[in-house]
C-alpha cells in the first residue's frame, strides 16, 4: 500500500513540436494520487498533441490537471481523455484546451467522472478568447449516487 504516487510532466518552451504523446497511470489504493500534466506550453505550429491520463482511487484524494497548448497559435488536432474513478473521498477533473489561441481546430474533449459517495465536479474550458475557432466539441457526464455533482461548461 503506497500513500503517495505523484508524476510530473512539464514540455515547455519548444516551437514546431509534432506527434507528443503522454500516458500516465496511477494506481493508488490509500493516501493521495495525483497527476500533472503540461504539453507544449507557449510553443507555436503545434499539432496532433494526445495525452491520456486515467487515475484509479479507492480511498483519499485522485486529482486529475492537463493542460494542452496554451498561449499556442495555429493548434490543431489536440486530443485529450481524462478519466477519473473514485469510490470514496473527491474528484476533480480540470481541462483546458487551447486558451488564448488563434486559429484553433478540431479541438475535442471528452471528461467522464464517476463517483460513488463525495463529490464529483467537471469543469472544462475550450477555446477560451480566441478568433476563427472551429469544429469545437465537448463531452462531458457525470455519474453520481450521494453528495454534489457539478457540471460548468464554457464554450468559446
Amino acid at each position: 500500500c503506497v500513500m503517495s504516487e505523484y508524476e510530473s510532466s512539464q514540455l515547455s518552451g519548444s516551437s514546431s513540436a509534432s506527434g507528443q504523446q503522454q500516458e500516465s497511470s496511477v494506481l493508488s489504493q490509500g493516501g493521495q494520487a495525483s497527476t500533472s500534466s503540461q504539453l507544449g506550453t507557449d510553443s507555436s505550429s503545434a499539432s496532433g498533441q494526445q495525452q491520456e491520463s486515467s487515475v484509479l482511487s479507492q480511498s483519499g484524494q485522485a486529482s486529475t490537471s492537463s493542460q494542452l497548448g496554451a498561449d499556442s497559435s495555429s493548434a490543431s488536432g489536440q486530443q485529450q481523455e481524462s478519466s477519473v474513478l473514485s469510490q470514496s473521498g473527491q474528484a476533480s477533473t480540470s481541462s483546458q484546451l487551447g486558451a488564448d489561441s488563434s486559429s484553433a481546430s478540431g479541438q475535442q474533449q471528452e471528461s467522464s467522472v464517476l463517483s460513488q459517495s463525495g463529490q464529483a465536479s467537471t469543469s472544462s474550458q475550450l477555446g477560451a478568447d480566441s478568433s476563427s475557432a472551429s469544429g469545437q466539441q465537448q463531452e462531458s457526464s457525470v455519474l453520481s449516487q450521494s453528495g454534489q455533482a457539478s457540471t460548468s461548461s464554457q464554450l468559446g
